[in-house]
């Protein structure tokens, strides 16, 4: 579990620096690098991380992208880094398409340090997609995205690259679905005039785009809140526990579990009444406590309770199971 521990203090400095990063080579020395430290890489050997190298398109000479992953002497993934805060957008993925074409690599990153946009030629080969298949940020993230996040560790863009593309493909679903969720619940413009369009045959459409506005921030957040609180009511949160705890202490181990569901929280037990752990939610939050002494752990998700599989493997061992 040790590259997530590093993951996780790397996020908190981060949250605690990231108001005095005023400048790119502050995102860069102080969040960008080491990340990829974390993830394997020398940042300070020039055959495994090159910084502005070359990339010059046609006429335009002097472009340099600011970081490049190497591989047998050829970039293999390209970053290109902001400063934080700085908007991610057409603009700057139009800068990375550019690199993306003249060193004819297959995956770019875009980054202010916090936000890591990935983007690879899905769509079309050679040609950068308009979208990216992951999106990582270092302050708010899931087990699942660590996950996914350690397949670019150092040895993986050499050897691997092909199964490696192969889950990027994947990994597009995902990004498709919360792109699609995310264009409803963040109430964009866009969004406002197609809900305008439908209203007009309807007996609604004197309907203001204000009024729209308005009355779609409001709904989409209560609608957000209600899908959290669905997600953490106790009978659902121990169905996605009996499915994911074999995966963790093993399948024998988990049949002897018994769970317990009170209000707020799925009890987990040996087979004689015993303690062992208990999931619980706190308002909107979900923590899990062991019955080891530590302190609760919190959890955006069920599934990140794999990144406590040192605790619930000491925990659930079969003498404390069988009680």
């Amino acid at each position: 579990m040790q590259p997530y521990v590093d993951i996780e203090s790397l996020a908190n400095r981060a949250s605690e620096l990231r108001e005095y990063i005023t400048s790119e080579e502050g995102s860069k020395t102080s969040l960008v690098l080491p990340l990829l430290s974390l993830l394997g890489y020398d940042v300070f050997n020039p055959k495994q991380i090159t910084a502005e190298l070359t990339a010059d398109v046609g006429v335009k000479k002097g472009e340099k992208v600011d970081y490049a992953i190497m591989g047998s002497g050829k970039p293999k993934l390209i970053i290109e880094c902001k400063k934080v805060g700085s908007p991610l957008d057409a603009t700057s993925i139009s800068q990375l398409f550019r690199y993306f074409t003249a060193l004819r690599v297959r995956l770019g990153v875009l980054t202010d340090g916090i936000t890591y946009k990935f983007f690879s030629d899905i769509d079309a080969p050679n040609r950068m997609d308009g979208a990216p298949f992951f999106e990582f940020n270092l302050v708010s993230h899931t087990q699942a995205d660590i996950d996914f996040l350690l397949k670019f560790r150092r040895g993986c863009l050499n050897g691997q690259m092909k199964m490696l593309l192969k889950e990027c493909k994947k990994r597009r679903l995902v990004s498709i679905i919360r792109g699609s969720i995310r264009y409803s619940l963040k109430v964009s413009p866009n969004f406002v005039e197609d809900v305008k369009q439908t209203l007009a045959a309807s007996n609604l459409s004197s309907i203001t785009k204000r009024e729209i506005d308005m009355v779609s921030k409001r709904v989409a957040l209560e609608e957000a809140i209600r899908i959290v609180e669905d997600n953490i009511q106790v009978d659902t949160l121990a169905g996605a526990l009996e499915k994911l705890l074999p995966q963790v202490i093993g399948k024998d181990i988990a049949g002897l579990v018994t769970y317990r569901l009170t209000a707020n929280s799925v009890y987990l037990e040996g087979a004689k009444g015993n303690q062992l752990a208990r999931v619980f939610s706190s308002g909107l939050d979900l923590r899990i406590s062991f019955n080891n002494g530590s302190s609760a752990k919190p959890i955006r998700v069920i599934d990140d309770i794999r990144r406590y599989s040192d605790d619930l493997v000491e925990v659930f061992s079969m003498q404390n199971v069988r009680g």
